[in-house]
């Protein structure tokens, strides 16, 4: 898309059982990682943010996909964040057809009743953007609270316990089976309305088909892409940010950090800020990280969990 190698797509798809971690996730912290490998249920790390996901054949995701500065100045949108709520309300409506009251509920998902029938993500890519989201008609619920674990944290304000009470699937809503893609079909004709769009039915193109498969082999089907390093020893403290939880990992040696990683199920469309904010951490003090943390283009909520984790983790040090 950033190589305009491919036109704006709204890109609908359906998985095989199998999880999905957000792109700053540590899969054995929000993962039955043993439930998965006894059910042959694989894990895979996403490159968009947010939190970890179980999806079926009883669900379905779509991606829109675009050059962000004409797309936004088209609908006349200032910050990626406002994207959210205007998808939301397509969501809503298509909720709606179905006889079904739903409502967005900030800052990404859809919910009816208080719980979740939807969530979404974005990442920005150079000139490219994508929003993705995940919708659940007939998906097995069972399945999801089994192979998901997520912390006490991501349900603090949410007046659930786990995952059984904090989502809902259209069937269960209508008390009848719903054809996946009849709902595919109603969400897609909906955000298409709400990107002031006309979708032109396409397969994936050639190119597009070979890029996916060298991206397979040589990143997202490899174990180091979603476990990563392990064996690590950096402290770690976590909080609660509006977007999701927020878990800063850090050595601090002498008062000054070594090594500084941040994780979590947070929104953050784009990834290089905080890398560069984790490099910049490096060889500071927590107070110079802290005041640090404002330079960039980080959002206000994390930007706001990380200058109390800092402050945390300073006490934390002094405690030792």
């Amino acid at each position: 898309m950033d190589e305009g190698s491919s036109p704006d797509t709204l890109r609908l798809r359906r998985a095989d059982r199998s999880v999905w971690i957000g792109v700053h996730q540590r899969p054995e912290e929000d993962v039955d990682l043993a439930e998965c490998a006894a059910r042959g249920i694989p894990v895979v790390r996403r490159h968009n943010p947010g939190g970890a996901v179980y999806q079926d054949e009883g669900s379905f995701c779509f991606s829109a996909v675009f050059r962000r500065e004409a797309t936004f100045r088209r609908l006349g949108i200032g910050e990626p964040d406002e994207l959210y709520a205007r998808v939301g309300a397509a969501i809503v409506a298509a909720c709606a057809e179905f006889g079904v009251a739903a409502e967005v509920s900030p800052v990404n998902d859809v919910t009816v009743g208080g719980r979740k029938i939807y969530g979404s993500a974005q990442v920005e890519w150079y000139g490219a953007f994508a929003h993705s989201g995940s919708f659940l008609v007939d998906t097995d619920v069972e399945a999801m609270a089994r192979t998901l674990r997520p912390s006490a944290l991501k349900f603090a304000d949410k007046g659930v316990r786990d995952v059984r009470g904090r989502v809902v699937t259209l069937r269960a809503l209508l008390g009848r089976p719903v054809s996946v893609a009849e709902a595919a079909e109603v969400v897609a004709r909906h955000v298409a309305r709400a990107f002031d769009a006309a979708l032109v039915p396409e397969p994936v193109r050639p190119h597009e088909a070979a890029l996916a498969d060298e991206l397979w082999r040589r990143k997202y089907g490899r174990r180091e892409w979603t476990f990563g390093a392990r064996g690590d020893r950096r402290t770690a403290v976590a909080t609660k940010a509006r977007s999701g939880v927020v878990t800063l990992r850090a050595s601090l040696e002498g008062g000054v950090l070594g090594e500084v990683a941040v994780t979590g199920d947070f929104l953050l469309p784009d990834a290089a800020a905080l890398e560069r904010w984790t490099r910049e951490a490096r060889g500071r003090t927590p107070q110079e990280a802290a005041a640090r943390v404002g330079t960039g283009r980080l959002p206000a909520d994390l930007r706001e969990a990380l200058v109390r984790l800092l402050r945390e983790l300073e006490r934390s040090d002094g405690r030792a």
